[in-house]
């Protein structure tokens, strides 16, 4: 039964919620798999197309914060904005990340690095998407720490950055590769979890709404959890990318 559900609910509500838990699940699951496949196909097509990839090259910096700001527009009109829209921005993004991370990918080879990293993302991200699946614990509680631990990441990667920019001794005196070894190992972890609560979270958020709200915002649940899935994944990708990078 579901964690949600109390015994004031006839059975019939309960097999309701469960049935519009695992549709709106599916619903998140696929659309993220389609954001990768989205992702992979430019990515290739950026590989095998020369223009585009002097383009990437030339324009990497800018395409980076185009994804970021799309990504922080859709989180700003996740329940205001149409859903259509937000499908929209979610393709855009995975596109243009395909550009961005077919380069990443070559500079650390695509045979010997990107490829097993994506193998090995793909099975930390399934085996932490079933602990976030399966758990009848509420892992919601968790998400103050990891944005606080995320937090914690970008800033000693932007003061790693800026120390080196500007010289500073201690910080120029730690190994480059090691510092990128050390953060690939935190950001596995990281996003490791947050895989197993966002997926906790995209299934805790339908049951308590599915029987209150109509179609349209379970829909927009559904497309916000695929984008959370689909950032999880290419962080851990990312993150192996730093590992597998090193020991090249």
């Amino acid at each position: 039964m579901n964690p949600y559900m109390t015994q004031t609910h006839s059975a019939s509500d309960v097999a309701l919620v469960e049935n519009i838990v695992s549709q709106r699940l599916k619903g998140s699951i696929l659309w993220m798999v389609v954001g990768l496949l989205t992702t992979i196909g430019i990515g290739a097509y950026t590989l095998m197309n020369p223009a585009w990839l002097r383009f990437g090259i030339s324009n990497f910096n800018v395409l980076l914060l185009i994804e970021l700001g799309v990504v922080f527009l859709f989180s700003m009109r996740t329940y205001s904005a149409n859903v259509m829209t937000l499908r929209g921005m979610f393709f855009i993004y995975s596109a243009l990340n395909g550009i961005t991370l077919s380069i990443v990918s070559v500079g650390y080879g695509i045979v010997d690095v990107a490829l097993p990293a994506f193998i090995g993302a793909l099975a930390f991200f399934i085996a932490f998407a079933v602990v976030g699946l399966t758990t009848k614990k509420n892992l919601s509680s968790f998400y103050p720490y990891m944005g606080a631990a995320l937090l914690g990441m970008v800033l000693v990667s932007l003061a790693f950055m800026a120390g080196n920019y500007f010289n500073i001794g201690w910080i120029t005196a730690i190994n480059s590769s090691t510092f990128s070894l050390v953060m690939g190992y935190i950001g596995v972890i990281l996003f490791s979890i947050f895989t197993a609560v966002d997926m906790n979270m995209i299934k805790n958020t339908v049951t308590q709404l599915a029987l209150t709200e109509d179609e349209t915002i379970l829909e927009r649940v559904e497309i916000a959890g695929a984008l959370s899935l689909y950032l999880d994944f290419v962080n851990l990708f990312l993150s192996l990318l730093r590992i597998f990078g090193n020991k090249k």
